[in-house]
């Protein structure tokens, strides 16, 4: 399951307020304020977590989060709530708070208004656009980018891959109950005591972009003769794609798409696009002393070595190909005699007999393992044996900060 980092807001009685022009709503009447009870920030893991020990899961990757709230969405009576609201995390407090940021002030619900609209960008930064019918995303100064690995170092950090994640849900009310649709994930979420109209509102926050990874084991044609070594040697795997998009400024999702499933604008393209290169690869021994990988070592799905084990954060892409080329020694003993040098040099398929390549498509908040096998070390034969699709199951953050409510 998704593993997601979630926002609260706890409701309360009846919004009496005056509207600008424009729909939003501008200011409270203060003679009614007393009377009831101010919608709230607070962040927890899971809906099952005491009060007095919930956690903020968001606060240790970003202390802040953009919020736009409507109320009556998609009706004639639609209201902006909060236009843009930055919501910002007391170490103080230890809670989420919005009210005195600027000129913002407290917010309270008005339960005869559903549905609700909520949408959220974490971080708060001026180039996040909330609209009723889109987001905007302008990040031109921290822009998205695809991770590469070259020789065990990560061109860019995971937060540089990846500057900023959103959240989405509409709540409704059916009848006595009040439904709240993670409308990115399309689940309902929160769905005990519906019936209570002061219940919580969760808003889990979602990953743009996508990860990748890649693992590779050999078959032993002779596992009981010889002590012969094979060394994976000058391994470069490239993803090919006519305008394969490395880099990104802006992120644009219409309403109709679902706010996760957006474009990212092309702001640096590439046909060919390196996404890992090492050359002699070399594993601790028992020693802990650094010895040349062994590729007989590993000898099935089972058991793989694992090319990038914290994976590579990439740019959703569609119709790409995935092109490898490496060289394997055969070595008598360790340190001993080359016997052979074996290349590999091709667009990669489930099927070992085609040599085109197959379409592989990369769709957000989704994580790809590429298993690589290679039968009895001849060059003609390496293809992609397997391919896990996996949510990201990998949190944004991970400490947990108590909250007081």
């Amino acid at each position: 399951m998704y593993r997601y980092h979630t926002i609260w807001l706890f409701t309360a009685a009846l919004l009496i307020a005056a509207c600008s022009s424009d729909g939003t709503v501008s200011e409270e009447k203060k003679e009614v304020v007393e009377e009831r009870l101010p919608m709230t920030f607070s962040s927890s893991l899971t809906s099952s977590t005491a009060a007095t020990t919930r956690s903020s899961s968001l606060q240790t990757l970003y202390d802040d989060f953009k919020v736009g709230v409507w109320k009556s969405f998609g009706n004639t009576a639609q209201q902006n709530v909060m236009d843009g609201y930055q919501v910002a995390y007391s170490a103080t407090t230890s809670k989420w708070d919005y009210v005195g940021i600027g000129t913002q002030i407290q917010r309270y619900w008005d339960l005869s208004a559903f549905p609700y609209e909520f949408r959220a960008v974490a971080p708060h930064f001026a180039g996040a656009t909330l609209a009723a019918d889109k987001i905007t995303l302008d990040v031109s100064s921290r822009p998205f980018k695809a991770q590469t690995l070259i020789d065990d170092v990560y061109n860019v950090t995971d937060a540089e891959s990846e500057p900023c994640v959103v959240a989405h849900v509409n709540r409704q009310k059916q009848g006595d109950n009040y439904v709240d649709q993670d409308v990115i994930a399309n689940e309902e979420i929160n769905d005990v005591s519906k019936t209570v109209a002061t219940r919580e509102v969760r808003m889990p926050f979602h990953h743009l972009i996508s990860k990748v990874g890649f693992r590779i084991y050999i078959d032993d044609p002779q596992p009981t003769v010889l002590d012969y070594v094979v060394k994976l040697n000058n391994i470069t795997i490239s993803a090919v794609k006519t305008g394969f998009i490395s880099e990104s400024k802006t992120y644009t999702a219409t309403a109709a798409q679902g706010l996760g499933t957006g474009t990212f604008a092309s702001s640096s393209t590439s046909n060919e696009f390196i996404l890992l290169q090492h050359r002699l690869y070399q594993v601790p021994d028992d020693n802990d002393n650094l010895v040349d990988l062994n590729l007989r070592n590993y000898l099935s799905r089972e058991h793989t070595f694992d090319l990038c084990p914290k994976y590579l954060q990439q740019i959703p892409q569609e119709d790409l190909k995935i092109h490898i080329q490496l060289q394997m020694l055969v070595v008598s003993t360790p340190g001993g005699t080359l016997l052979e040098t074996i290349n590999y040099d091709r667009l990669l398929s489930f099927n070992r007999t085609v040599t085109t390549g197959d379409l592989f498509t990369w769709e957000p908040e989704k994580r790809y393992i590429y298993t690589l096998r290679i039968p009895n070390l001849q060059a003609h034969d390496i293809y992609i044996e397997t391919c896990e699709v996996l949510p990201w199951d990998e949190a944004v953050q991970s400490s947990d900060i108590p909250i007081e409510l």
